[in-house]
């Protein structure tokens, strides 16, 4: 089977990127892989790909506009005879469905937040609506999502459940660690100036202990000025895009997600694998399917500073605490497990 991944950028550090390359490696060794990012701004691909993942930057001379993309996608998919388009994000789904009319080619749209959060775009309701009736396939995070759509969009589409695959770790916890780990875009929706806030009241207590955000985006100079506002600049660190993540979890204490709204955070799962305890924000959907309250990590009241200061403190305070969720953090580590990912992953490629 020719399968082809429609991206937005490939080198962009961010999650949905990472998805496409954990996926596309896995697949490649069953079919043909394709890879086209719409757009290239930066030098390379972000997260590698195998070396039999083709990947493309697409070329189309109107500027930017769907209808030169959507010509440009015909003839690749054409020329290279796609059996499977698979948009990731619904965002893009409009693209790869506009590019397959007419074509027996099918469309699986791949939905990697939630269907409340329309990036401060009111048009991005109307794209999600149109991907969620004209796929093939759509694909989902978590339960708690599938409802919500099956709720507000009336569609014949199958919506499908599929969680984002997670890789277990041997690891010795770091019980003598004092990093505080977070891990995303340097963007609004990831609650950094929360972060911020709280980092204030946790470091007046307890200023033998860092804490590490990694990750680039455009409001680097804006947390930046909250560090200095706030005298932290010693204790809050804000190192960019770090190419070896699995040293900055081994190296972690614990991990700390603050989100606004997420899908299902790779972060986590990531965290969740390297055996890390974790204080997350209770949002919508994704912590509360990766992290049990209480028995591997601690979840807040969303937004609540107060109460996120108090979590951290008290896993701070507990190297006891601490050890137990590290050992407790893979207990439900079957429902992440890569060869069950893959499997319901070709059972969607292979029936629609």
């Amino acid at each position: 089977m020719n399968i082809l991944f429609l991206e937005g950028d490939m080198s962009r550090f961010g999650g949905t990127e990472r998805m496409t390359s954990i996926l596309a490696n896995l697949l490649v060794s069953k079919h043909k892989v394709h890879v086209i990012s719409l757009r290239f701004e930066g030098e390379k691909v972000a997260f590698p790909l195998e070396a039999q993942v083709a990947h493309h930057i697409l070329q189309y001379k109107k500027k930017r506009t769907i209808l030169g993309a959507v010509g440009e996608l015909r003839k690749f998919i054409r020329s290279h005879r796609i059996d499977r388009v698979i948009n990731v994000d619904t965002g893009l789904g409009i693209y790869g469905i506009l590019s397959t009319v007419g074509m027996k080619t099918k469309t699986i749209t791949w939905e990697h937040s939630n269907f409340f959060n329309n990036w401060g775009s009111s048009k991005f309701r109307y794209l999600r609506w149109f991907a969620a009736k004209f796929s093939d396939a759509f694909v989902v995070l978590t339960e708690k999502d599938k409802e919500n759509y099956l709720a507000h969009i009336k569609t014949r589409t199958p919506i499908v459940v599929i969680p984002n695959p997670m890789k277990s770790h041997d690891t010795n916890y770091d019980i003598n660690s004092k990093i505080l780990l977070s891990a995303g875009m340097l963007v609004p929706i990831k609650g950094y100036d929360t972060a911020i806030q709280a980092a204030k009241k946790v470091f007046s207590k307890k200023p033998d202990w860092k804490w590490i955000i990694c990750g680039e985006g455009p409001e680097r100079e804006t947390l930046e000025r909250l560090i200095h506002e706030e005298g932290l600049e010693n204790h809050v660190l804000l190192p960019g895009n770090v190419s070896n993540m699995d040293e900055m979890y081994q190296k972690a204490a614990m991990f700390v997600m603050t989100s606004r709204m997420e899908g299902l955070p790779m972060v986590l799962l990531e965290a969740k694998s390297w055996g890390l305890p974790i204080v997350s924000f209770d949002i919508m959907t994704g912590p509360s399917d990766i992290v049990q309250h209480g028995i591997n990590g601690l979840l807040v009241e969303p937004n609540h500073i107060e109460k996120l200061a108090a979590a951290i403190l008290e896993l701070m305070e507990s190297d006891e605490l601490r050890e137990r969720f590290s050992k407790d953090s893979r207990i439900d580590i079957d429902k992440f497990k890569i060869e069950t990912i893959v499997q319901k992953w070709q059972e969607v490629l292979g029936e629609h």
